[in-house]
């Protein structure tokens, strides 16, 4: 197969009409396999690999199971947005041989949005004419048995492909489909199974049994796969209808919500919290009275009430004073009097003594009323006065500032809560509460639907599993005890020839592919030698390398490159060991590769790939040493430009380097 030409008609990034010729020439009396396509990321390369899988494939391009919806908004989504109408196209030439003769295939996806729906259109021709062998209703699946998407993807396959067995956890099924697709055996197997039919049909006597067991477990099996793919497309079609009507009802919640329909479903609970917050109000206003009629209000004059508590305090410190004075005379006297020392001269009788008490007492009690203001006197005892006053600062403002900040903070949850109830009560009268209802319903009943589907769906494929391990074990069974009649003895002796081919035949790729992965790999590898050995288990297909001292190494244990190497080697080997002549389109495998990595790719893997190999790279992956290394294998390249102004793509002829080179010859002749 030779890949002739690719265009692209306002597809993605290519406005208007873009083609590129993809024929590989030959340059110094050789082949040169490769064809070059440069561009920077971001400027359509993965869109070319995209194009070629589209025109192919279809709907199957995005998957083996994609909703038609979702398939319709990838299409929508791919026509250029500076396309004149919303339409765009891509198309395919190839040459592919049959029975010996090369044959010209055309292919052309072109579709067109007319409203919300999608119409899509294929036209197919094989040598100049529109293929009338085929229903034009079954292209489709003559384009998939021309070129199997199974077998594409180990041709056509970017840095995601190469990833996905890299890291990819599900390597063994990728790996046993590959096996059976690319090497030819599922062919042997569907070859058993015609023949099993034919035996059913002409078996008599005691096998009787196999055969009409047979029969019926085709006919389950064949049931069986049908419903699978068609309960597959319903599983594909509910979940992209789930994810539209899951948007769809956030949306109308949105909605719901900013028109006040969310208050309006809580309208209790906020009328709730409004009365609470009223009584909290309430409770702190009367915390607010209670202290202006004690020490608050003094607190509105600190100026004030500081002078007041100072003098109060000079007053008090100075009736003390004298207090104690008068007491420290009176003390001494009566002292005197007892003692008699110094002697006294006059003659003193208990009445002068009585006086002079008298006259002590009376003058330690009135000092301080004689020295205090009339202000002092209300006050009365100037220490707990004092104490109550030194209160104002250390409690009493604090408190009541709290308070006022507390009360603030509720009146404005307050006023929230009230233009919440007045939201609610604006609501449009609970059309929006019944559209969000519907929405949610509609969500609820796709899930539950798709929830049943998918576990039809993984009981069904359960029964085909089970259904063909009865199929196999009936077809060894009937060929091992087939009697009578020439024909179905033949028939029979077929049927085991095929089976026992089947078996050898796999055992006899697997073998193939075993010594050609790792040649492929330590080809490609920087460390000479790495794995000498990888066993392939028949059944489960499940990979395990081997190294020099005779040790598994597990696949988690390899570098990133060394990963990325393993894909490659795999898919190499994989192609190598088919034997089908395709094309290879690589786009962008270098991204995660050092440079040892890179040469060794550039050197040994690209210029042997195939006989065609189309290499997607950027300017850093390539390089112009590596493309120095490529050397004559490069039968022609192209640059991909992105013209930020436009929007669009252009294809220009030639390499970053060959590019660069035109450009100074350009300015050189316009200097000149």
């Amino acid at each position: 197969m030779i890949l002739r030409s690719v265009i692209l008609e306002d597809f993605g990034l290519y406005a208007g009409v873009t083609e590129l010729d993809l024929i590989p020439r030959h340059r110094n009396g050789g082949p040169s396999p490769i064809v070059l396509i440069g561009g920077k990321n971001g400027t359509g390369k993965t869109t070319l690999l995209e194009a070629v899988r589209l025109a192919l494939y279809g709907r199957r391009a995005l998957g083996a199971r994609v909703a038609q919806t979702d398939y319709d908004e990838y299409l929508r989504g791919r026509i250029n947005r500076g396309a004149i109408a919303p339409a765009a196209a891509v198309g395919l030439e190839f040459d592919y041989a049959e029975a010996g003769d090369v044959h010209r295939y055309r292919v052309r996806r072109e579709w067109v949005v007319r409203g919300k729906s999608v119409v899509e259109n294929l036209l197919l021709e094989k040598d100049g004419e529109a293929i009338t062998s085929v229903p034009r209703d079954e292209w489709h699946h003559f384009l998939q048995e021309l070129i199997p998407p199974g077998v594409s993807q180990l041709f056509f396959f970017d840095g995601e492909k190469i990833s996905e067995i890299a890291d990819g956890e599900e390597e063994n099924e990728h790996l046993a489909d590959a096996v059976r697709g690319l090497l030819g055996i599922e062919l042997v197997a569907r070859l058993r199974i015609d023949l099993g039919l034919y035996l059913a049909r002409y078996q008599q006597g005691e096998d009787g049994a196999i055969a009409a067991r047979l029969e019926a477990v085709n006919r389950d099996f064949g049931i069986a796969e049908r419903r699978a793919a068609q309960l597959a497309d319903e599983v594909a079609e509910l979940s992209a209808a789930r994810e539209s009507q899951a948007r769809a009802a956030e949306h109308v919640r949105r909605r719901f919500v900013s028109e006040g329909g969310d208050a309006a479903v809580h309208r209790a609970k906020t009328e709730g919290e409004r009365e609470e917050v009223r009584r909290a109000v309430a409770r702190v206003e009367h915390e607010l009275r209670d202290l202006s009629n004690k020490l608050l209000p003094f607190a509105m004059a600190p100026k004030l009430v500081g002078a007041f508590r100072t003098a109060l305090a000079r007053a008090s410190v100075a009736g003390e004073a004298q207090a104690n004075s008068f007491e420290t005379v009176r003390a001494a006297v009566l002292a005197w009097r007892a003692e008699g020392t110094p002697k006294r001269q006059a003659s003193w009788n208990a009445k002068h003594w009585a006086d002079l008490k008298r006259f002590f007492d009376a003058q330690v009690v009135g000092v301080p009323e004689l020295q205090a203001s009339p202000a002092f006197r209300e006050v009365g005892d100037g220490a707990a006065a004092l104490a109550r006053l030194s209160e104002i600062e250390t409690l009493v403002r604090p408190r009541a500032a709290a308070l006022l900040d507390e009360v603030d903070a509720l009146t404005q949850r307050g006023r929230d809560l009230d233009t919440a109830l007045a939201r609610a009560d604006n609501a449009a009268s609970g059309v929006l509460l019944d559209e969000l209802r519907l929405a949610e319903q509609r969500v609820g009943s796709t899930e539950a639907t798709l929830k049943t589907r998918q576990e039809e769906l993984k009981l069904l494929r359960g029964q085909t599993v089970t259904l063909d391990r009865e199929r196999r074990r009936l077809l060894d069974e009937q060929a091992a005890s087939i009697k009578g009649g020439a024909r179905a003895e033949l028939a029979a002796r077929t049927a085991q020839a095929l089976a026992d081919y089947e078996q050898r035949l796999l055992e006899h790729k697997l073998t193939q592919l075993r010594a050609e992965f790792v040649r492929r790999f330590n080809q490609l590898a920087r460390k000479e030698n790495l794995i000498v050995e990888i066993r392939i288990d028949p059944t489960t297909f499940a990979a395990t390398l081997i190294d020099r001292s005779g040790r598994e190494i597990p696949k988690g244990a390899l570098s990133a490159g060394e990963k990325q190497i393993y894909a490659i080697a795999m898919l190499w080997a994989l192609a190598t060991t088919s034997g089908r002549p395709l094309p290879m389109i690589i786009d962008t495998p270098l991204a995660r590769l050092d440079s040892d990595h890179r040469a060794k790719l550039v050197k040994r893997y690209f210029p042997a790939a195939s006989h065609q190999v189309i290499l997607l790279s950027t300017d850093t992956e390539v390089d112009d040493r590596l493309m120095g290394e490529l050397g004559s294998s490069v039968s022609h390249a192209y640059r991909l430009d992105y013209d930020q102004a436009g929007g669009r793509t252009t294809a220009l002829y030639g390499y970053f380097a060959d590019q660069l080179e035109l450009t100074e010859k350009h300015r050189a002749l316009q200097q000149a």
